[in-house]
């Protein structure tokens, strides 16, 4: 089976934090606007993937704050940093 990754890049008008996201299976890389070449790694729980696929394929983010849901993610353990 193969897996197709989403991937978007954001403008400042859609996030002021994130500059790119790409989702591909459970792993989920995260550049953010403060310093674009580095990328961070996350592993995503099931549930929280479901919302956050929903949220970046919809044109206008679905009026979410992205950076904020990473960052909210982040806190709870919905996305656990990946170790390369």
């Amino acid at each position: 089976m193969t897996v197709t990754a989403i991937v978007r890049e954001l403008t400042a008008e859609e996030s002021s934090a994130i500059a790119k996201i790409r989702i591909e299976g459970d792993q989920v890389t995260v550049a953010y606007k403060s310093n674009p070449a580095n990328e961070y790694n996350y592993t995503a729980d099931p549930e929280f993937l479901t919302s956050l696929i929903q949220v970046v394929e919809a044109t206008d983010l679905g009026g979410i704050s992205l950076g904020g849901m990473v960052s909210d993610a982040r806190r709870v353990g919905d996305l656990t940093e990946t170790v390369q």
